[in-house]
This record gives structure tokens, sequence and C-alpha cells, in this order.
């Protein structure tokens, strides 16, 4: 008898099917149908053979390798960035071991990658509640009896016992958890379902085990390790998270009515290529595609009806709306690898979700924009979100007390759905009580009735304390006047050079006035920060910023309130260290009754937004704000009009509609370059072309030929 994927299935609209005509007979396939599991391998030949026959790709790219070796030998904690190839970290294993189930977060993002995964031979599948019951029974089977050597799904699916039981009497070989930081509350995507994936792993037999992230500084790493067991355990890789091909800007722009007129002019000046703009409530999304509607626009968030937004989301996908306006409910979805630009209409409260979703853009390492429009209001709109998000312990006593006489007459469960109208605030509480001990580690399930029962909060204030550090270094971002890649990379605890050359401040720098303060109270400022930084085992840029040490000395503040309206002061630094600064300021002065008066305003002029040229270098793009450089391995350039890669895209485009498929699950347009340059004769040609691994080209190798030829001939 079939098992049962989902006892209690609660199915919903039907996933738009699958249109990929069945695999081929490759090396993938017929690994599947192989024999018994081997354990995997620490030499990287079998892989790197197997990468050139299924997916036409030369050799690893940095951290592939790493992570491939350490799999060998046990298990890995990756931290690579989007679009660095993540995914074939835990393909090319599955292929070797068979059973490999992959934890994705959201249903589109699986449909995306199993369609990339089929067009190159490789029977992936995955299992979402907008599959039918029979539908998920078969594609269950298909993983259970090998013919399918990787299964996706998302992590709610574990609370479903019969099918975690399932998949252990089976045997998992290899489990891998796609954005790893959901699982720590201390990142930017906090998601209480990943919490239970350490249990999981546990009733799986504890099987090796691959945590993946594009984001997570050493704390998050650390919090990922210990909630899945893997803490001193596991091997750590950590690339670069410097993405070359991302040119970031900040423009100052002040009221809602003056940032939608700057993004019609902007996309108005991309036209035809694919953007993601994102704002911060749904109101603000519909406005803005309201607006845009005659560019092409179409708005997603999480208000709107499933089937709807899921219909958006594909079309935006298969390249039939070109630009989205979303809340950040659009986000991990994003599998879409031309998006040319992403605009936020309004600061993010913290650094790695602006990394993120600014990281959308540009994911097959052609030539990408992401833009910041800011005001300093900006920043006291996320100062009310995180006192919002951060329930105190009456909140958190009124929230149990509900849950609890919610789940009096559900078996002690919560129903599905339940949550708060904040997803973070929901999550943060979830945490409270699951560190109290009343919510059982796996399920939204209580452990106790009692309305009375102890909470302990204190973790909740700990979060919010984070939360404020997280907003200041954000904060950063976007007022500073040097590297905005040099402030990334630094918070990502890497070395960064003092200019990139690819940001609007290392491209048009912002004038800036000789700022007048006496050296020695600048030098007692920085000897303030030194010591702090000691104390507290922080970077010393961590502590203060030499910008915000210039300001200070020259503006000489008298109280806390002076000191709030200095660059890089919030509340948190007052009160931290606040009085140390303004006695040292004030000793100063007594010491230098005739020094002169204080700069009133900050010593700086801001760049002029309607400064010509550097509006010409947004709008325009490519070659001005990148030099036209491509990023590594980016392949070769090709002029966009050139008539034989114009006529590639378009016979893609043709193939792509008839499968029902976006356009890059075929080939990138890497791959098109390629073959516009080489123009290849025989198939053997194709086989050396980037991205046309065996599959592919049995699949289309005769008509690209043909393409080609007709091209060719006079």
């Amino acid at each position: 008898m079939a098992p049962r994927v989902e006892r209690e299935a609660r199915v919903a609209v039907a996933a738009p099917r699958i249109t990929t005509p069945r695999a081929p007979a490759t090396d993938a396939t017929r690994a599947v149908e192989a024999g018994p599991t081997s354990p995997l391998p620490v030499e990287l030949d079998g892989y790197r053979h197997r990468l050139q026959e299924t997916f036409g790709y030369p050799d690893f790219r940095d951290g592939q390798a790493r992570v491939l070796e350490g799999l060998g030998r046990g298990d890995v904690l990756a931290v690579m960035p989007t679009g660095s190839g993540k995914s074939l970290c835990y393909v090319l294993p599955a292929l070797e071991v068979r059973r490999a189930v992959v934890v994705s977060p959201l249903i589109a993002l699986m449909q995306d990658q199993v369609e990339s995964l089929q067009a190159a031979g490789v029977p992936a599948t995955f299992i979402n509640s907008n599959l039918g019951r029979d539908e998920q029974n078969r594609r269950y089977l298909d993983f259970i009896e090998g013919r399918a050597p990787l299964l996706y799904v998302a992590p709610e699916r574990f609370a479903n016992h019969a099918f975690t039981a399932g998949l252990a009497r089976a045997g998992v070989n290899l489990f891998a958890i796609d954005e790893a930081h959901c699982i720590s509350e201390w990142g930017h995507n906090f998601r209480p379902d990943y919490l239970q994936l350490g249990a999981i792993r546990e009733r799986l037999g504890s099987p090796r085990t691959l945590a993946l992230t594009a984001t997570a500084n050493p704390q998050v790493r650390r919090d990922i390790a210990q909630r899945l067991g893997l803490l001193g355990r596991a091997t750590e890789v950590v690339t670069t998270v410097d993405r070359p091909n991302l040119a970031y800007a900040v423009e100052r722009v002040a009221d809602e009515d003056e940032r939608i007129a700057w993004l019609a002019s902007y996309v108005r000046a991309h036209r035809g290529e694919a953007g993601v703009i994102y704002a911060r409530s749904r109101r603000l999304t519909e406005k803005i595609a309201t607006e845009l509607r005659s560019l092409g626009a179409a708005h997603y968030h999480a208000g709107m009806e499933k089937q709807t937004r899921s219909r958006v989301q594909r079309r935006f996908t298969l390249g039939e709306i070109p630009v989205i306006v979303a809340t950040n409910a659009f986000g991990m979805g994003i599998d879409k690898p031309d998006v040319r630009f992403v605009v936020h209409v309004n600061m993010p409260g913290r650094l790695e979700a602006y990394y993120q979703e600014a990281g959308r853009a540009g994911r097959d390492g052609d030539p990408a924009e992401c833009t910041l429009l800011y005001d300093r209001r900006d920043r006291t709109f996320q100062r009310r979100l995180i006192g919002e998000s951060h329930p105190d312990a009456a909140a958190v006593r009124q929230t149990w007390q509900r849950w609890v006489q919610t789940a009096h007459h559900n078996d002690g469960y919560l129903p599905r759905g339940t949550s708060e109208d904040d997803p973070e605030r929901f999550a943060i509480t979830v945490a409270a009580l699951r560190d109290s001990g009343l919510l059982e580690p796996v399920a939204l399930r209580l452990t106790s009735m009692d309305p009375d029962a102890p909470i302990d909060t204190s973790s909740i204030e700990r979060h919010r304390q984070h939360a404020e550090e997280r907003l200041r270094e954000m904060t950063e971002y976007a007022e500073t006047t040097g590297c905005r890649r040099a402030v990334i990379l630094r918070y990502f605890g890497e070395q960064a050079p003092e200019r990139c050359g690819r940001c609007d401040n290392c491209l048009r720098p912002p004038e800036e006035q000789a700022a007048e303060f006496a050296d020695d109270l600048y030098d007692a400022i920085l000897a303030i920060r030194d010591d702090i930084a000691r104390q507290s085992k922080r970077q010393p840029s961590r502590v203060l910023e030499l910008r915000t040490a210039r300001e200070l000395a020259a503006r000489r503040p008298r109280t806390r309130e002076d000191l709030t309206s200095v660059w890089g002061i919030g509340r948190t630094r007052v009160e931290w260290f606040g009085d140390r600064l303004l006695r040292t300021i004030e000793e100063w002065e007594a010491a230098h009754p005739d020094a002169a008066p204080p700069t009133v305003e900050p010593a700086r002029k801001r760049r002029r937004r309607d400064d010509a040229g550097w509006r010409a270098e947004i709008r325009g793009g490519r070659p001005s704000m990148l030099g036209g450089e491509r990023s590594a391995g980016g392949g070769p350039e090709v002029s966009p009009d050139d008539p034989l890669f114009e006529t590639l895209r378009a016979w893609r485009q043709r193939h792509a509609r008839e499968e029902g498929v976006p356009a890059f699950t075929l080939f990138s347009d890497r791959t098109l370059r390629e073959l516009a340059t080489r123009r290849p004769r025989d198939t053997a040609g194709l086989l050396q072309v980037w991205g046309l691994g065996e599959a592919r080209v049995q699949r289309f190798g005769d008509d690209l030929l043909e393409v080609i030829r007709e091209a060719a001939r006079p």
C-alpha cells in the first residue's frame, strides 16, 4: 500500500503542470537507476566529470569544491553568495547517494529549481500543498523507490509525522537545508518552522547534512550549527559575499510622490529589462504598480489571494511581466537569473535583508544595479517597527493565554496559519515560548495548558537590542560618504579595499568641505573608541566611524539630545558611552576657552540629485557604473543587437513558451553568448559550450546547429 504523504492534507489550487519532457537517459539518470548507495566521495574527479557531462560546466566555482570535499568527510555549513552555484553542492552528491532531501522555503522557488534540473536531465521532484494528493503520493514513491534522487520540500511538510516516518524508514542519505539563516532568531528571515529541523534531522537518523545560506555573520553561523546539532562537528566553508557584477547606489528622495516620480523615470530608462521594486507596505506596492502599469509593472504582496499571487510570480519568472513591485514577501521565492535592477523604495531594517533582497539582481553574473531610495525619516519608521515587533512581558502573556484557549479544543495544537499581523513578532514570541518550555521543539503544540505558566522573555529584550544595532549598520550604509561595498564586506567580516570603483560614492564622490576641528580633541575621541572596542571585543569601526569622530570634534555637542543629531550616533550609543564623550568634550572646552566656535551643521555637501551626469550614469547603467566589466567567469562579450544572439534568444523564448517554462531553465544568456561567438558546427562543438551538457545537446542540439547554419548563409 502506498504511503500517504498528507494524512490530513488541505490541498490548495493545483500548481501549473510541469511540461518539461521526460529527460533522456544520461549519466545522471543512470546513476539513479544504479545499484546500492555509495558513501560520498572525497575526491572530485567523478563530480567534475558529471559537472561537465550533465551541466556543461568545465569546472567548479569558488567554494563548490571545498563544500563537496567537506561532505565527503562529514557535515558542512556553507556561506556562499547568491548566484555562486550553491545548488550544485547538493545536486551532485544526490546523484551519488540518492534520496537527498532539500528543505527550501518557498513553493515557487522549488518549482523553478526542479524545472531547471529536469531540463539538464536530472530527475528531481518536489512536493507541496499545491499538488493533489495522488500527485503527492506519486512523487513521494518516485523518491522513496529511487526514481528521483532529489526531493524538495518546505519545512512545514515535516509537521506531518507520517511523512517524516516514511522518509526515516526509507533512509535519507543527504539532508540539505537551503536558506539556513531562517533557523536563527538573529538572522533576518527567522522562521519558526525552521526551528524543528534539528529534531527532524535526528528523526531521520542524522544523515549527512549540508546547511546553505548566502547571508550569515559569525553569530548567525554559530546559531545555525547549534540548532541543527552540528556545533563543533561541521566543516565551515565561507566564501566572499562580494558580488562584483552588482553596482550599489543610494538616492536621497524625500516624500512618497517624489519617489514614485523617480521610479517612473528609472523604469522608463530601463525599459525591456527585468526588475524588482521593493516597498514596505501593501498599499504602497499597489500604488506604485498602478503608476507604472503602462511600463509593465504588477504588484505582489502577502495580502493577495494565493492563486493570484502564484500567477503573478510565475508570469514574472516566465518574462511576461517585466517589473514586480513587491513587499519583502517576494523574498526568497525569486530564482530568476536575469533581473537587471532591484530598487528599494524604503530602507530595510537590516543590512542582511538589504543585501539578500538586492542580491536578487544579476544572478546570471551579468551587470546589474541595486539602488536604495533614502530619507532620514526611514530610520524613524524602522525604529517604530522594532518596537512593534518586540512585545513586552504583558503582551507575551496575553498571547500565551489566547493560544491556550485556542489549543484547548485542538489536542494542544495551534491551528495551521496561526500568526500575528507581524510575522517577526510571531516568530520572536514563538522562540520565547519554546525557550520557556511551553511549545514543543518541532510542532506548534503547547506543552502546558496553564495560562499563568512562567514565561522567560529575556530573549526578546536581547533580540530588540540586536535589531537596533542592525538598524544602525543599515543606516551607516545609507549615509556613508565612503565606499558602500566596503560597508557590506566589513559587516560580514571581510577585509575591504578603500574604494571598489563601482558604487555611486566611488564613481562620483560627494563633495566634502574640510571639517574644522581640533586634532587633540579628535584624538581623545578616538582613544575612547579604541578603549571601548578593546573592552567589547569589537572592531573600532563598529564602535565609531572616523567620520563620526570628526563630526563630534567639529560640532562639540553639549547634551545627549545634541549627540543624537550627529551622524552615526543613535540612542544605544548615547546610552552606551554618550556621557563619556560629553565629559571629554566639556573638559577639552574648559582647557581651551579661546577655541573657535563649534560647527553647527555636518561638514559636508550632499550630492545634488539633479546632477545630470550622475543621473545619466544611474540610468545608463552598464557601461558607466561597471566599466563594462563582467564578473569572473561571465563569458564572452556580445553586442546586445548581435543578429545571431538575438535569433538564439528568440528561438529560446519560443521553445520556453511551448513548454510553459521560464526561458532561463533551458539555458542562460551566457550560453547564448558563447554560441553566438563560437558558432559550433557539430555536436562535439556544442558539448564544449558552457552550460550545454549531454541532456541539453540531445534535446536541442540539432535545432541549435540549424539556427547557427541558417545565420551563416548569405
